[in-house]
């Protein structure tokens, strides 16, 4: 299983950036719309499932609770008998004692009538038909239809029905009969459901007979709205010992409901999902606490949700279309984001091979945009540093040479020999021996070739020597001074940078004063850099401007060449920060400085 894993990984990371951005996108939308997706159709299932039945349920309830308010006011009319000054006499009288028992009935006979058209069918738009049995007489006192009556049913059969006989045996209780064929006052027999109670004296508890209620199935559906769900919901109203009162199909009134919906069904008398006859139906029951009548509504589940799998349909293929769209939105950003970047991948190889003349694409938008200008400027500056680079290389060069070729010129040669000419011939050979070894050490610095650069001493003892020849020529016209800090004898700096501000000090600040020349050179540091100085007290010469202007004047007078070699030289070695200045002091004379870095 490790491996397994392990080898899946190595392959995602094989994969392309290109692969792995439509991958990466593709699982972030693909996995929240399943997700979202999957929660909202179950929570949209649940609730539609349970919002129906519920509503089945609630329906189921109404029905039986508009039975039950409708069968009140029957209730209520079922003691009327007792309750009525005239009805009740009649109730008990025993016709056989009477005068004329005919006469007498048939008068009582119209008597009960008009009080059942007016005390009992005004009342009340659901009863079909009432009958007052008389039991004394064992005929019928009173019936709502007076122009028919089987009579041959009534002598027959009717007393001996069994809900007759459940009406005798409640003893002026309240009794709901559920479905049967009214034929006693019907030719065709229609089906009925009957509210009937015992008459009896409420002193001797003698049977004076019973009150009949009839409903037709009919008028019964009047009780009820269309509660079918969806074109294939079946109704049914069941009464008391398991009949069908109502269905949408006529052979099964006043079947039982074992031969229609099975044997197994079960009823809930607080209604609800009770039993699921099959794996696609539910059954939901109500029942009556009156009339102990039950509601029954039977849903196949495929009807029940039908909106639900329509909702759900349409909700997969709105996701299948979503994903579909994000997957070529996924392979539309990875592709546009990796084109440019492909062409920055090529672009960046040719400039690791050394073409570093490539042209990118800076009209680019974005962060591949900027990315483009960043790198196309970097090569600029690239470009633009490795031409610098030559040049200052190539003048870093020119400007060594001429630094090498300019130090000892020939009227400097020419100048020493003088010395040398004069001494010989006004002070003999004495001095002819250090003169020469001053300028042999002199020229032996000045062809040094060994680098660029030595040592804070060997610039000294340079100097010393040169000094010395100098005064020579000006037979001791002036006096040097050095204040050389010991700590930076040993630093190294650039060759010939105080050569050039001795001569100038001498040949041009020296030149035509009535007075003795002092020169002071001092070497030190300060803040972290090395400090060159150069201070005389001489007439001074040109500010830097100005001596810019004389470069091309007498090589025998000021060396102005000599000034901007050493500046240009300092520039390129160490950058602008370090430098040349060149001041005039207040006490006469100039103050030439040189910063340079230490060097160890």
């Amino acid at each position: 299983m490790s491996s397994w894993k392990n080898r899946l990984r190595q392959k995602i990371y094989g994969w392309s950036l290109e692969r792995k951005l439509i991958a990466a996108f593709s699982c972030f939308i693909i996995v929240p719309l399943i997700l979202i997706g999957g929660v909202v159709s179950w929570v949209y299932v649940e609730n539609n499932r349970t919002t129906m039945i519920d509503a089945a349920v609630e329906n189921n309830k109404q029905i039986i609770r508009n039975i039950d308010t409708s069968l009140q006011p029957l209730l209520r009319l079922s003691m009327f008998p007792i309750q009525d000054a005239t009805l009740y006499p009649i109730m008990r009288k025993d016709y056989n004692k009477a005068t004329y028992p005919l006469l007498e009935r048939g008068q009582d006979f119209d008597r009960v009538n008009g009080l059942i058209q007016s005390g009992i069918m005004l009342y009340s738009d659901l009863i079909d038909s009432v009958v007052i049995y008389h039991e004394n007489s064992q005929s019928i006192i009173g019936r709502s239809n007076r122009e028919y009556m089987n009579l041959a049913y009534f002598k027959e059969t009717f007393t001996q029905e069994p809900f007759i006989q459940k009406i005798r045996e409640a003893r002026g209780g309240f009794v709901p009969i559920g479905i049967h064929e009214e034929r006693l006052l019907s030719a065709r027999g229609i089906p009925v459901v009957s509210i009937g109670r015992a008459i009896t004296d409420p002193y001797t508890k003698e049977d004076l007979g019973f009150i009949l209620f009839n409903v037709s199935v009919d008028k019964l559906k009047t009780l009820w709205s269309d509660t079918a769900f969806s074109e294939n919901t079946t109704f049914y109203l069941i009464d008391e010992s398991d009949r069908i009162v109502h269905s949408l199909i006529p052979e099964e009134i006043g079947q039982p409901v074992s031969a229609v919906l099975g044997e197994d069904i079960q009823y809930s008398l607080d209604g609800g999902i009770n039993t699921q006859i099959n794996r696609d139906t539910y059954m939901i029951s109500s029942s009556s606490t009156l009339t102990d009548w039950k509601a029954v509504t039977v849903i196949p589940k495929k009807d029940l949700f039908s909106i639900v799998y329509l909702m759900m349909g349409v909700l997969v293929g709105t996701l299948i279309l979503l994903l579909v769209l994000s997957i070529l939105i996924s392979v539309r950003i990875a592709t546009t984001i990796m084109k440019p970047l492909s062409v920055l991948n090529s672009q960046m190889k040719l400039v690791s091979q050394g073409q570093l003349h490539i042209s990118f694409d800076t009209q680019q938008q974005g962060e591949i945009g900027v990315i483009n200008r960043t790198v196309d400027q970097m090569l600029q500056e690239i470009r633009g540093l490795i031409e610098r680079i030559y040049v200052e290389e190539e003048e870093k060069r020119e400007l060594e040479l001429n630094a090498l070729q300019s130090q000892i010129r020939p009227h400097f040669i020419y100048n020493t020999l003088n010395v040398i000419k004069w001494m010989a011939k006004m002070q003999g050979a004495a001095g002819i021996e250090e003169a020469l070894q001053a300028f042999s050490s002199v020229m032996k610095f000045t062809v040094k070739k060994e680098g660029h650069d030595v040592t804070i001493a060997e610039e000294v003892e340079f100097m010393e020597n040169y000094t010395k020849i100098l005064d020579f020529r000006y037979f001791n016209k002036f006096d040097v001074t050095y204040n050389i800090d010991p700590a930076v004898l040993d630093y190294r700096t650039l060759k010939f940078l105080l050569q050039p501000l001795v001569e100038n000090a001498v040949f041009h600040g020296f030149e035509g004063i009535d007075y003795r020349g002092s020169l002071v050179i001092s070497i030190y540091e300060e803040q972290g850099s090395l400090i060159m100085k150069v201070e005389d007290n001489g007439r001074g010469f040109p500010e830097d401007r100005q001596a810019k202007k004389e470069q091309d004047g007498p090589q025998d007078g000021f060396n102005s060449i000599g000034l901007e070699n050493i500046r240009n030289r300092i520039s390129l070695h160490f950058g602008p920060e370090y430098g040349l200045w060149i001041q005039r002091r207040e006490q006469g004379g100039t103050i030439a400085l040189i910063r340079v870095p230490i060097i160890t």
